[in-house]
């Protein structure tokens, strides 16, 4: 029998003291089965707990996982059909026949429906009130006689400055026309005729440049004086500077400008510019009394209109009539007819748009 070497020279642990040489390495199991210190724990799954952590008890009696928490303080609701009465408060009875509750009034703050029909115009634009043809000239006449120099004055000055301006731009086409012209006569038929030359192309472009300046000068005119006509029906006092204020000159002027050609297109069939005269009737006073865009003061004037065709119409003739009258008396007639002529159709604004008119008597 060979007997082993001795081990190498070194410090050794000396054997346990029962013998069977020395511990395994690493933690080992010794042998015989018995549990060392610091070793695998003992055979037969009870296993004591490692140090330093919470281990569920033995037994499978471990805690719910994450999640399920048990039910909160209090009483669940009771089985369907058993639910507790809602708390006290007026609640509006059922529909007859059943049916869903009508629905809550709208928080504060929120709008309520549109009632039935929509809502009513707003003033001043549709929904004209009964227009009657002899109390509007009544009304036109009384607030001239009350107004007469505010009215007649600014009238005065406006003829004269309209006047001046288109003599100035035909005494400047007249002299810009060719000097010397042309003429023939002829016979035929046992008709005669002639012929002489017109103006020439600088005279015609000078027409074209002095009526768009009178057509500026005649729309700052209207706004200004429209603007006073309004103020008397607004019941407010006027004076002679009340009718020398342009107001919304811009608008005016565009609109007289679609409304002029418009007019002048119609007027290929003679009934057509009467129509456009018409149908735009209220365009500026819109403008002047609701600050309303140009094109939009058209569409509203013509709505107007349609709403109301048959005052409408005694409206344009009445004022028609009131105007050729006064061009009669030698153009003198004017500084009255054209005043009420003009509060006549502001009246019949007012009325036929739903507006109100001061009275006759404040």
């Amino acid at each position: 029998m060979t007997t082993p070497p001795p081990p190498p020279p070194g410090n050794y642990p000396p054997p346990p003291p029962q013998g069977g040489g020395y511990p395994p390495p690493g933690g080992y199991p010794p042998p015989g089965g018995d549990p060392s210190p610091g070793g695998y724990p003992p055979p037969g799954g009870n296993y004591p707990p490692p140090p330093g952590g919470n281990y569920p008890p033995p037994g499978g009696n471990y805690p719910p996982p994450p999640g399920n928490y048990p039910p909160p303080p209090g009483n669940y609701p009771p089985p369907p059909g058993k639910y507790p009465p809602p708390p006290a408060g007026n609640y509006p009875p059922p529909p007859p026949g059943g049916g869903a509750y009508p629905p809550p009034p709208p928080p504060s703050g929120a709008y309520a429906p549109p009632p039935p029909g929509g809502y009513p115009p707003a003033p001043g634009f549709g929904g004209g009130s009964q227009f009657d043809i002899g109390q509007g000239f009544s009304w036109a006449w009384n607030k001239f006689s009350k107004n007469v120099a505010a009215l007649i004055v600014p009238t005065l000055i406006y003829a004269v400055v309209v006047g001046v301006v288109g003599a100035i731009v035909w005494a400047i086409a007249l002299a810009l026309a060719p000097s010397g012209t042309s003429s023939y006569e002829s016979s035929d038929y046992g008709v005669s005729y002639s012929y002489s030359s017109g103006l020439g192309a600088a005279s015609i472009f000078v027409l074209i440049l002095g009526g768009l300046l009178l057509l500026v000068v005649i729309g700052a005119v209207s706004s200004a004086y429209i603007g006073g006509v309004l103020d008397i029906v607004n019941g407010q006092a006027v004076s002679i500077g009340s009718f020398l204020k342009p107001r919304n000159v811009v608008s005016v002027i565009v609109a007289s400008l679609l409304v002029g050609i418009a007019a002048s297109i119609g007027s290929i069939c003679f009934i057509g510019g009467i129509v456009v005269a018409l149908f735009a009737m209220f365009t500026t006073f819109l403008i002047v009394d609701r600050n309303v865009a140009p094109i939009d003061s058209i569409k509203e004037s013509i709505n107007i209109v349609k709403a109301n065709i048959g005052p409408a119409i005694l409206t344009y003739l009445i004022a028609a009539v009131i105007v050729s009258i006064g061009s009669f008396i030698c153009g003198i007639g004017l500084l009255v007819a054209l005043p009420v002529a003009v509060l006549f159709q502001a009246y019949a604004y007012r009325k036929l748009s739903g507006g109100e008119v001061a009275p006759l008597t404040p």
